[in-house]
């Protein structure tokens, strides 16, 4: 009975059958997932982002704090008396009045630990006092930005977070530090208007919202004016890579932004969804593992002993069915097992049989030429020759003599590469002074030169080559034997530059010479074997010895030569 295959087998169904009992158990896990989840993201981002309006909010305030002490800095009369109407504040005459100043501002400065210096600048001179550096002669100050803009803000606090660019040029402002600025007494009628500066170091902000980095790999940034003024924890390229998860809020001027991994912020929900999948997993192992067990037990032998009869349809003679039942189906495995063994048996002995009727087939061909006649024969041509002088005569018969002396003596199926391409320059020889139109190339890999090659192999190659090849070239053409090796092996090339193989007859010519294999050495009688005998006989030749791994491959194009290749497998004795 033949077998449907695809989703109709036993073990398809059974799983399907499983699998369509966890679908509703799996819909219900996967929609709580995602439902919970989705509620838990809510929750970090409200509460998130209510932590981050705190801090802002916080932040707010420290800023309205300096605009009260600024402002009551830059109204107090004792200061703004001493600044009021003077070329240069730092006059020998102004100097008590100048130190009352600057203990005024230490003072201010000791009681907000956040302030880390204070100064007030004449913008005239540029000349005025600090808390740290008491006297201070800071020239162009009126030329600075923040400085005009102080001027511009007409008595409103101005905040000033300073560029890299802007304290690579002063000796006085510092990257680390954000100043508030203010004008001393607006309503004055001075002839150069003059400030004060509050200089807040930056840890004073890192401390309000360092809080909120809750892992090493959480940043927060401050901004002011969309002006980024501290990170607590700036990113790598590596963590930036990844899903982060954003958030920032903002005011009128300050704004925070919190980054983190997306993989940190819900970590809590993916064990959740994890857990879910791993039940998910382990529910369809289950069902599968439940289905095999069913399968196994009943359509498993079925199985077997279906892809035993493949394998043994596909050649396979050797395949077994390998089993330990004690049941039926053993008794069913047994006996394939002994059908295979003697199925193989009688296929073994048959193919021996053509073996040995393919060898004494060749040997009968080779014995149809008695040696001592030709050998006999070629000797009193020779000979003639040279009693008549005809020098060319004489070589082509000492060639041909060479030729076949090697060739059909020695009582020998191979010889080494080098030896044989050596025999067949004899042949070589004969044909150039027949027509002496072409020279020779040998191109032999010096590894390929002591590999045995089975004997006359070459040989109908090269006439081949010779006869449909060069003879009808014009003009000087040239023949090449190369060798190389590739792996375990031996590629042996012969080509020519003639006329070439128009390609309806190399198409056919590649069709006969396909049907050839180590099994079916030899065509059907009702093909015209004669048509291609050399190559064909070459081809059954080298699959017989050497295996079904053997080949003859051509390759040719009208007008551009021919190459046939010859790929021989290196066997076990021939590397010894």
């Amino acid at each position: 009975m033949k077998r449907v295959p695809g989703t109709h087998s036993i073990q398809t169904k059974l799983t399907l059958t499983f699998l369509l009992i966890l679908i509703p158990l799996v819909a219900v896990s996967v929609f709580a997932n995602y439902y919970s989840r989705n509620i838990l993201n809510e929750q970090i981002s409200d509460r998130t982002e209510g932590a981050l309006l705190t801090t802002l909010e916080y932040i707010e305030q420290m800023t309205k704090s300096m605009d009260q002490q600024t402002l009551l800095i830059a109204s107090n009369p004792n200061i703004v008396d001493i600044w009021s109407n003077v070329d240069d504040p730092l006059r020998p005459d102004l100097l008590y009045g100048i130190h009352t100043v600057q203990q005024q501002l230490s003072a201010l400065t000791n009681v907000n630990g956040a302030v880390k210096e204070a100064y007030i600048l004449h913008g005239e001179s540029g000349n005025g006092v600090s808390t740290l550096k008491g006297g201070v002669k800071w020239p162009g100050v009126k030329e600075e930005f923040w400085f005009q803009q102080t001027i511009d803000a007409r008595g409103g606090l101005v905040t000033y977070v300073p560029t890299d660019t802007e304290v690579f040029r002063s000796n006085y402002l510092n990257n680390d530090l954000i100043y508030y600025v203010r004008q001393l007494d607006f309503l004055s009628h001075n002839k150069e208007p003059n400030v004060m500066i509050l200089a807040v170091d930056k840890l004073a902000f890192r401390s309000i919202i360092q809080h909120l980095q809750t892992s090493e790999n959480t940043n927060i940034t401050l901004f002011y004016n969309k002006e980024r003024v501290l990170e607590t924890n700036p990113l790598n390229e590596e963590v930036r890579s990844k899903p982060m998860f954003n958030i920032q809020v903002e005011s009128d001027y300050w704004s925070i932004e919190l980054e983190q991994p997306m993989s940190e912020v819900y970590h809590l929900s993916r064990n959740l969804q994890k857990f879910t999948f791993v039940i998910i997993a382990f529910s369809i192992i289950l069902a599968m593992w439940i289905s095999w067990l069913v399968y196994s037990g009943i359509a498993k032998p079925l199985r077997q002993l279906l892809g035993a009869f493949k394998q043994f349809g596909s050649g396979n003679l050797t395949f077994q069915v390998e089993h330990l039942r004690k049941d039926e189906f053993g008794l069913v495995m047994n006996g394939f097992n002994r059908m295979a063994a003697t199925q193989r048996k009688l296929i073994e002995d048959d193919y021996e049989k053509e073996l040995r009727l393919a060898k004494a087939e060749f040997s009968l061909l080779q014995s149809q030429i008695n040696p001592h006649f030709l050998y006999n024969t070629l000797d009193t041509i020779y000979s003639v020759a040279l009693k008549k002088q005809v020098p060319e005569i004489s070589e082509m018969v000492i060639n041909l003599a060479r030729f076949f002396r090697v060739s059909l003596g020695k009582g020998r199926e191979s010889f080494p590469l080098s030896e044989t391409v050596q025999h067949l320059m004899y042949y070589i020889r004969v044909q150039q002074l027949r027509k002496d139109h072409f020279t020779v190339h040998i191109q032999l890999a010096e590894e390929t030169k002591g590999i045995p090659m089975l004997k006359l192999i070459l040989q109908p190659i090269v006439e081949n080559a010779i006869i449909h090849g060069l003879d009808k070239s014009r003009g000087e053409s040239e023949l090449t034997i190369r060798s190389q090796m590739d792996r375990e092996r031996l590629i042996v090339e012969v080509s020519d530059t003639g006329e070439g193989i128009p390609e309806p007859v190399l198409t056919d010519l590649r069709h006969e010479l396909s049907l050839i294999n180590s099994q079916s050495y030899q065509h059907a009688e009702t093909r015209q074997f004669r048509r291609y005998y050399g190559l064909q006989n070459v081809k059954s030749r080298i699959k017989l010895y050497y295996g079904d791994e053997a080949d003859l491959t051509l390759e040719s194009a009208a007008g551009q030569g021919t190459t046939v290749k010859l790929i021989l497998p290196i066997r076990k004795e021939d590397r010894e």
